[in-house]
């Protein structure tokens, strides 16, 4: 084998080895390969050396420029990746990949499930590279909102308080600031007992009367003469004010000996009343001994604590004035608070009121008051069916009363004032700062809910997060629990509560219904009828705002 050359001018060799592998040269000038000669043994020495130092050389350059070239592509390519990365991250901050020993595609992975998802958030869409759901990135997303969906509202209402024109404060703390009385400031208040609406002035009618009586004080009357807020005992009204309480009536007071002899107490002294309550009673007393310590049908001395003498009856007479419903008075609260069965007349819907089902007799027509007669005698005479109409004292109201009188923990001025900021900030959230809140995003095939949710008697809200995948009922009510555990959220009424009924600290759920609702509505009329019926309503109303009832 045998590298040949050929350069100008110079003299063309034959490099070639004998058979025994010794190198030989045959020139073309026909040098002989018999000298001797000292120099010539030296010549051919060298002679036969350069072939291997040429082929060395050769491979060796060979070698180096293949690695130059390989390391050229790789840096250009790791370039090129960097840079690919880098305009994936957006504003992330890419000093952590400048150390090239270090760079790697999981490095940049993590990086991205790290930052700040708000730059890998953008337009409320987020993708995940694999389109597959994870934690992580619903994680992110309850970040994200939390940021976007937080919009200032214009008045601070610690700072700039509630402002009610009309009634003296009678109350001393209030989840939002307010300020009852007469104010002689520029500014105009926010509302007004007794007068209609007057821009930027709401009207308040706030009455305990019956409608009946006093049909101005009929919702939809009140509204038609131009007041914007009603208060009234009617559970539709903008802010009830019934009669109810625990801090007014000691509803778990303990039972006393039942020592009379007449099945009933009646203290009835309105005799000219417009329902049928004192033909009631007139065909009541044909049937049952009655005590009437009133000004109709009265054979008993009136002078007497009302509350006191009931203790000693096993049924007293609560008959209304009027058929009004919710229009519920201390008649009946006090025969609980007595421990007497409460033999009634009067709202269609007393058992809304009532502390467990069997608590009360409810004559809701006159042809009822023989079978309630009837109901009265056998009671009397079956003790242990007669304690299981009490038995409420013992095991404690239904969580529907606790419900209903738990409202009262929060006193109806200050239940005025939180109305009045809510529609205040509704007003503002209609505003076109507030319409561009996400409130929602979306990572892969999931997509995050973002809904705020207070407790009724409170004014500020808490942000819960619901996913598309599971956006149930059950979900709502485990979200809104998680997060006031959370919180260590005591409820509003744990100190108005008589100490037996408080309960533990444990929160229970008893309602969850959209804020602005009316009490009628959030205690018995409204209900999210099925999971589809939640969905539909949470996407229909972005930044849902919700209130929860605790028991």
């Amino acid at each position: 084998m045998g590298v040949t050359t050929g350069n100008r001018g110079t003299t063309t060799q034959r490099i070639s080895t004998t058979q025994e592998g010794f190198i030989t040269t045959n020139g073309s000038g026909g040098a002989s390969s018999s000298s001797s000669s000292s120099s010539t043994n030296n010549k051919k020495k060298w002679s036969n050396l350069m072939p291997l130092i040429v082929a060395i050389v050769v491979i060796a350059e060979i070698g180096f420029l293949g690695r130059l070239d390989m390391a050229k592509n790789a840096a250009m390519v790791h370039t090129w990746t960097k840079s690919f990365y880098y305009a994936s991250l957006g504003g992330v901050s890419t000093s952590v990949l400048e150390d090239d020993d270090n760079f790697d595609v999981l490095k940049i992975h993590n990086i991205i499930n790290t930052t700040s998802t708000s730059n890998s958030i953008s337009n409320s869409n987020i993708q995940s590279e694999s389109g597959n759901n994870n934690t992580g990135g619903a994680d992110d997303c309850e970040v994200w909102l939390e940021k976007q969906d937080t919009v200032s509202y214009s008045r601070d209402f610690q700072k700039e308080p509630i402002v009610v024109s009309g009634l003296e404060q009678d109350w001393n703390t209030c989840a939002v600031g307010c300020k009852f009385g007469s104010h002689s400031s520029d500014k105009k208040p926010d509302a007004a007992f007794g007068v209609p609406y007057h821009a930027p002035t709401e009207g308040v009618l706030r009455s305990m009367e019956s409608a009946h009586y006093y049909p101005e004080n009929n919702v939809d009357q009140a509204r038609r003469r131009g007041f914007t807020v009603i208060m009234t005992t009617s559970l539709s009204s903008d802010v009830p004010v019934g009669y109810f309480s625990w801090a007014e009536y000691d509803i778990m007071a303990p039972l006393q000996p039942k020592t009379e002899s007449a099945l009933a107490a009646a203290f009835i002294s309105n005799c000219a009343a417009r329902n049928f309550r004192l033909q009631a009673l007139e065909k009541l007393e044909k049937h049952v001994k009655i005590d009437s310590y009133g000004g109709c049908h009265r054979n008993r001395a009136g002078n007497v604590d009302k509350v006191e003498t009931l203790k000693r009856y096993k049924f007293s007479l609560s008959f209304e004035n009027s058929n009004e419903e919710d229009y519920i008075t201390e008649k009946f609260f006090q025969s609980l608070v007595a421990g007497a069965v409460p033999v009634f007349v009067g709202a269609p819907n007393v058992m809304d009121f009532a502390p467990s089902p069997a608590a009360v007799l409810h004559i809701k027509e006159l042809s009822d008051v023989s079978s309630v007669a009837k109901t009265m005698k056998y009671l009397a005479e079956n003790p242990v069916a007669y304690n299981k109409s009490i038995s409420w004292k013992y095991d404690g109201p239904s969580d529907s009363f606790k419900a209903l009188v738990d409202m009262a923990a929060v006193h109806s001025s200050c239940r005025l004032c939180i109305h009045l900021a809510t529609k205040i900030r509704e007003t503002e959230e209609r505003g076109p700062r507030f319409q561009k809140r996400p409130c929602k995003c979306t990572r892969g095939v999931e997509t995050v809910y973002h809904l705020y949710v207070r407790e009724r008697g409170r004014f500020e809200t808490h942000s819960i997060f619901l996913r598309s995948g599971n956006l149930t009922l059950k979900a709502l009510e485990s979200a809104v629990m998680a997060k006031f555990e959370s919180l260590n959220h005591v409820p509003v009424w744990k100190q108005e509560r008589p100490e037996s009924i408080r309960g533990r600290d444990e929160l229970k759920v008893y309602r969850i219904y959209p804020v602005g609702m009316t009490q009628r509505q959030a205690l018995y009329s409204f209900r999210f009828e099925s999971n589809s019926d939640f969905r539909s309503y949470i996407e229909s109303n972005p930044c849902t705002k919700l209130e929860v009832i605790f028991v």
